[in-house]
């Protein structure tokens, strides 16, 4: 049971650290191939300025990472892991 736990845990972490690390490269490589247009750079500035929003605009809570983080625990405790140990039966057969 310890070690059920403990694996859906570090499994949980290693797809949000995965998801971290694919958001931050194509951020960096979305940044650097970036190439602003100069000729429409005024108008889309006063285009901009123009515009109002209304609403409010928030980041995530902490309470949907932790969703997340349940989630994936659990995906791992009770889909993953059982079928890891249907396989490795199987290997185990000659």
């Amino acid at each position: 049971m310890f070690k059920t736990i403990r694996n859906a845990l570090l499994f949980a972490a290693a797809v949000h650290m995965l998801y971290v690390i694919v958001q931050v490269v194509s951020g960096m490589i979305l940044t650097m191939r970036h190439v602003p247009k100069s000729v429409n750079a005024y108008t889309s500035g006063e285009i901009l300025e123009s515009k109002v929003s209304f609403g409010v605009m928030a980041s995530p809570s902490g309470w949907l990472y932790a969703l997340t983080f349940a989630g994936s625990a659990a995906l791992y405790a009770f889909a993953m892991q059982p079928l890891l140990r249907r396989w490795a039966e199987r290997r185990k057969r000659p």
